[in-house]
């Protein structure tokens, strides 16, 4: 019987194997078939975690019983799941990831066509109801697993949204917090003038310094230290998926999201302000937010925070 309150605001999620195991993620493999009603291939990637491999088959199982072809990503950051599936127009996609969660954590993250994200709101309650279901798909003609490799198209992304030769030599920590940001950040810096002082690059599963998570105060000391040692002109940590980066200052002091947020948006609105006006943020702070977009004439749409 699966666990339903491993059916959370923005995915699913929770210690493996007690609350969720192959056989749950199987099932729930299929009744996101039955909700997406996909018309074509499913992007399917995985994160560094050490369950992530069986419970990826077991989602590839559930798909591919169901008919669904299945692109098999490789392990990934959550954003390069976003990336494929709107660079090659999949029908939708799935990665096997807790995100910043401890270790004995697992879970799944959905998009549909388009990478648009499926939420409590639009579509991961309706799954688990499915899933609580236990009916199982099998058809005839299964699905094939094709292997995809998106990493040098996922950097030509990255690197697209910057002049590369406008970047000044600088020296960064990096801490890629054992997770996939490192991998990424390695093929980007063949590109750009920058030094960096990597921390925790190598993906590591057990996460031996804890749980990933750079908004966790002792998850910070570390980054902190090593900038204000090597003398750094900044700091950045990532969560484990990298789905979240976090910046750190010269003197080595974190800066705050509601900050970062306030920078890009002037960034944005000068950037592509006659694209569009619109700039997205949480409640939790609001200010600076507002204030900026008003100066730079854009318009603030406040939207809930992500789950924990």
């Amino acid at each position: 019987m699966i666990n339903p309150s491993i059916f959370k605001a923005y995915d699913v999620r929770g210690i493996y194997p007690t609350d969720i195991d192959e056989d749950a993620v199987y099932k729930i493999a299929q009744a996101y078939v039955k909700f997406v009603k996909p018309k074509g291939p499913i992007a399917l990637g995985k994160d560094v975690r050490l369950s992530s491999p069986s419970l990826w088959q077991s989602a590839a199982k559930g798909l591919t019983d169901a008919g669904i072809d299945v692109i098999d990503i490789g392990t990934i950051s959550t954003d390069m799941l976003y990336f494929s599936v709107a660079k090659y127009g999949y029908s939708g996609g799935m990665t096997i990831s807790a995100s910043h969660n401890p270790k004995e954590y697992n879970g799944i993250k959905f998009v549909r066509e388009k990478a648009i994200a499926i939420s409590g709101d639009t579509g991961i309650m309706e799954m688990r109801d499915q899933a609580l279901k236990e009916e199982q798909i099998i058809e005839p003609e299964k699905g094939e697993v094709t292997k995809k490799e998106i990493l040098a198209d996922y950097v030509k992304h990255c690197l697209s949204f910057i002049d590369p030769k406008a970047i000044k030599p600088m020296k960064i920590v990096a801490n890629a917090n054992f997770g996939m940001a490192g991998v990424a950040v390695n093929k980007i810096l063949e590109f750009l003038p920058i030094e960096i002082v990597p921390l925790d690059f190598e993906p590591n599963g057990n996460f031996p310094k804890g749980r990933p998570d750079p908004m966790i105060l002792e998850r910070r000391i570390e980054t902190e230290a090593l900038v204000k040692s090597e003398k750094a002109d900044l700091g950045v940590a990532w969560d484990a998926d990298a789905d979240r980066c976090f910046i750190f200052d010269e003197n080595g002091d974190f800066v705050d999201g509601y900050y970062l947020t306030a920078i890009l948006a002037q960034i944005m609105l000068e950037k592509f302000g006659k694209e569009s006006k619109k700039i997205i943020y949480d409640p939790r702070l609001t200010w600076a937010v507002e204030d900026t977009v008003k100066k730079f004439k854009g318009q603030a749409l406040i939207n809930k925070p992500g789950g924990k």
